[in-house]
């Protein structure tokens, strides 16, 4: 309280440096977790490979897909401020797994089920990012 009464102008930016450092951490927790994520869908969509020999390609490429977003959801462009643009390459290769489902006449309910939860997992980790940016 005395802080807050004799020294508002430090104590307001001390504020701001425990707010940043918990968006930080709050941030990795998401990306932690859509990392996450994203090796169960690559592994789910392996599984349909194997399992669906008629459309193994298509899900094969699902799940090389999936892992590869792994790499971009980091926090690693933060400092030159590409952090979220980093995190949306991970949504272009969710986006290229559903167009190749499309492409190759692909319809499996628990596929399109799988990609939805992902997203849903994906959109808050880049929300987490997009906040911590600004």
């Amino acid at each position: 309280m005395y802080l807050f009464l004799h020294f508002p102008s430090q104590t307001e930016a001390g504020v701001e440096l425990v707010k940043a450092s918990g968006k930080k951490a709050i941030a990795e927790r998401a990306l932690a977790v859509a990392r996450k994520e994203s090796v169960a869908t690559s592994g789910f969509f392996a599984g349909l490979a194997r399992r669906n020999p008629a459309s193994k390609a298509v899900l094969e490429k699902c799940a090389a897909e999936f892992k590869e977003a792994v790499q971009f959801l980091n926090l690693k462009g933060l400092e030159g401020g590409t952090a979220s643009l980093d995190v949306h390459y991970a949504l272009d290769d969710a986006e290229s797994c559903e167009s190749a489902l499309s492409s190759g006449h692909v319809h499996i309910q628990s596929a399109t089920a799988r990609i939805q939860k992902w997203k849903t997992v994906y959109s808050a980790a880049e929300a987490a990012v997009i906040a911590l940016e600004n």
